[in-house]
């Protein structure tokens, strides 16, 4: 008929568009290798976990344990099952190890190190200042392990630590800014203060010579005794909620005292 085109229907993408389509495919599998790339490199540092800084160092004959600077998780026990020996490393881990790789310079040590003179172990975990203050592209861990004899003393000293004890000390004094201490055993002297603290007390056995201080502004404390003893106790604080299992009595000891301006405390 007059005036009807019969050619067959144009369906097809216009040519012109084809070019556009083979860059995004190639840029996104450009931009795909490199994030797998990204996250092999991150994966093997995350494997490889952690690098030695210093030691394993003997520990034999050393009484006293004290340790100072940046920000650290710190792991000791006086067990007899517990070898006499400290090991100080360094870790990598989350954003920062995706990111951070052999393919940058610097590493997870910082200027940390550990130290013995005689009967006491130092160890200075450096001053690993970074942006805002904190080491954040690093993402970075320094971790302390060690064994002591039984009975040793131990003092720390850091802005912000994790902290786990386990076994006998004479002496624990800490002081942490942010500190997450947790102990089980058995201490003549336990002295842990900070801004904002947590801590969580184990006794395994009570000679009644105990005298036990804790300090934050910040508190949350629990202390647990697995032989009902009596106990004397005392909490100051501007706001606080105690709960003891175990009643007060004047005089005995463990003698606990707990100050701090907003405290949460559990006596069992």
């Amino acid at each position: 008929m007059e005036g009807i085109e019969t050619g067959p229907p144009n369906c097809g993408a216009p040519r012109q568009e084809l070019p556009t389509m083979r860059k995004r495919t190639i840029l996104l599998s450009i931009l795909g290798g490199l994030v797998g790339l990204a996250i092999i490199d991150g994966s093997a540092q995350m494997i490889r976990a952690s690098d030695a800084i210093s030691g394993p160092l003997d520990l034999t004959g050393v009484t006293r344990l004290t340790v100072t600077g940046a920000a650290s998780d710190i792991s000791i026990s006086t067990r007899g099952g517990s070898k006499q020996e400290a090991v100080l490393s360094g870790t990598r881990h989350g954003w920062g190890a995706l990111w951070r790789s052999g393919w940058f310079a610097g590493d997870c040590a910082g200027q940390a190190r550990m130290t013995r003179d005689g009967d006491t172990l130092t160890v200075d975990m450096g001053d690993r200042g970074g942006f805002f203050g904190w080491n954040e592209w690093d993402d970075c861990t320094l971790t302390l392990a060690a064994g002591l004899a039984p009975e040793a003393m131990v003092s720390i000293r850091q802005n912000a630590a994790r902290i786990t004890l386990a076994g006998d000390f004479s002496v624990i004094d800490i002081d942490s800014d942010a500190g997450d201490f947790s102990f089980t055993g058995h201490a003549a002297s336990v002295a842990v203060s900070g801004a904002a603290l947590r801590a969580r007390l184990a006794f395994e056995r009570v000679l009644n010579t105990e005298e036990i201080r804790i300090s934050g502004a910040m508190l949350d404390a629990s202390l647990r005794f697995l032989v009902p003893t009596p106990i004397s106790y005392g909490v100051e604080a501007v706001a606080s909620y105690v709960d003891s299992a175990l009643p007060n009595t004047p005089g005995a000891k463990p003698d606990i005292r707990i100050r701090g301006e907003m405290a949460r405390v559990r006596i069992e």
